[in-house]
């Protein structure tokens, strides 16, 4: 039964007997029953003095109910019934107190069961801070036995740089009125400063005056290291996002950058092409137009014969012109005979322009590999010839192919002047140069891997790697590497 519903039946039982008792016959025992029933009741209530409470106002309501009835038995055999009445009262009082003691004696072993038993530490403090119970928890989170800590301050767990906390800590003592939890920072008998979760509530006596509160503290500090890590990964992680997108802003630009450039390079090259045309083979044909329209309209005989020698000769230059023309914008050789003839025609043909000296070494290159593979390490080569050409000042060129375990090498050396990696390559993200960007998203678009060692005065090394058992013409994707030594 609900504490609450005892205490509103048992003045309603005690009333109800008074009546009864009142309007029936004095010596009658019927009323018994009922002050007996609510003296019972008082089981249910928390007070420790409920049944005797409950029976010293029904003793008071037995001679009450005796004065105030009209006769019935002989008055001698009436008071002897209500003697015996309020001694089976009082009887059931000392009962029911015993019943209630063992059962809050078995309460208070099954409470102190839990609380030793408990990893967390328990303990009580009266309003002053002074510790009067310790569990076997409060001993192994802080070291302290409970003969040392019971009569002791509850300020010894405080830390020394923590001094507003003990003021803080007794005024939370003493204002405890409900229950509130916080995390603080605690001292173990061996001087360490772990976390903790502390939880306050109110002790109060059994009138329900305030005497104390009970602690339940929890060690939380795998929690707080816990947290710590967890906040640093954050960190880390939040700090990575932010470097990948300032990658990812940087490589857009360079992107726009370069597709600006490549825009640029276009126009530059067909202004090239058209200057070609217009300059070498315009003229040629005209000259062979004018040629021809001699020969059509002249007499016949030796200025014909000699109109018509002079035509051929335009018409071999016309063709040379146009042949180099169409193998300077991509070679015939790359896509009839494969990397390898093209590669050794443009290198020695570079060679003979520039005066170096060539050394090319081919090595198991058996077959044709993709195609993107061979435009890429052709167009990697041009690019890096030509650069060579105009900047290197080199006289001797190593250039090595070889296959190997399904993976192609291409190594391209110069003993040049050499140049610095890294500037050149701020220089091309800003938009000053084209060849290194183009390169490297040629290589990066094939599937391979581009590096570059270079130093001033150490000439430089340029190898390119490509995988064929990795190789997909439908998604490539490799990251480009340029390292300076």
């Amino acid at each position: 039964m609900n504490s609450h519903y005892a205490r509103a039946l048992i003045p309603l039982i005690l009333a109800g007997t008074f009546l009864i008792d009142v309007f029936m016959p004095w010596g009658y025992a019927v009323w018994v029953v009922g002050h007996i029933f609510a003296v019972f009741l008082a089981l249910w209530i928390e007070w420790p003095i409920a049944p005797y409470l409950v029976a010293t106002i029904a003793t008071v309501l037995v001679p009450t109910g005796h004065t105030l009835s009209h006769p019935g038995i002989p008055q001698d055999l009436a008071i002897f019934n209500r003697i015996v009445g309020i001694a089976l009262l009082w009887v059931t009082a000392w009962l029911v107190a015993r019943a209630r003691g063992a059962k809050l004696d078995d309460a208070t072993r099954r409470l102190g069961a839990i609380v030793e038993s408990s990893s967390d530490a328990i303990l009580s403090v009266t309003p002053d801070g002074f510790v009067t119970t310790w569990n076997a928890g409060a001993e192994r989170i802080f070291g302290y036995s409970a003969t040392e800590m019971i009569g002791r301050s509850i300020l010894t767990l405080i830390p020394d740089h923590l001094h507003r906390d003990k003021a803080w800590l007794l005024a939370t003592v003493r204002g405890a009125h409900d229950i509130h939890t916080y995390d603080a920072v605690r001292l173990t008998k061996d001087h360490r400063s772990i976390d903790v979760s502390v939880t306050l509530s109110p002790l109060r006596d059994a009138v329900g005056q305030f005497v104390g509160v009970s602690k339940v503290i929890r060690d939380i500090s795998e929690r707080k290291r816990a947290e710590t890590l967890l906040h640093q990964a954050h960190e880390a992680l939040e700090l990575k996002v932010q470097e990948r997108t300032a990658e990812l802003r940087r490589a857009n630009n360079s992107l726009r950058e370069l597709s600006g450039r490549l825009m640029l390079v276009q126009e530059e090259e067909r202004s090239r092409l058209a200057r070609d045309l217009h300059d070498e083979v315009g003229q040629l044909l005209t000259a062979l137009k004018i040629d021809l329209q001699d020969i059509q309209h002249g007499e016949v005989g030796e200025m014909r014969y000699d109109s018509l020698t002079d035509s051929l000769v335009l018409v071999d230059h016309l063709l040379t012109q146009v042949r180099t023309l169409a193998l300077d914008l991509r070679p015939s050789l790359l896509d009839d005979l494969g990397l390898v003839p093209a590669l050794r025609w443009y290198a020695n043909r570079q060679a003979t322009r520039n005066g170096w000296t060539l050394s090319l070494s081919v090595e198991d290159m058996t077959g044709r590999v993709p195609a993107p593979i061979e435009v890429a390490c052709f167009r990697v080569v041009q690019e890096a010839l030509t650069n060579i050409a105009k900047y290197a000042r080199a006289k001797t060129i190593d250039l090595t192919l070889r296959r190997h375990d399904e993976e192609v090498t291409l190594i391209l050396r110069d003993d040049g002047v050499g140049f610095d990696v890294p500037s050149a390559r701020q220089r091309a993200q800003g938009g000053e140069s084209i060849g290194l960007l183009g390169m490297e998203e040629r290589v990066r678009l094939a599937g391979g891997k581009l590096v570059i060692v270079s130093a001033a005065g150490q000439g430089t090394r340029l190898q390119l790697c490509f995988s064929l058992t990795e190789y997909d013409q439908s998604q490539v994707s490799r990251t480009v590497e340029v390292t300076a030594s």
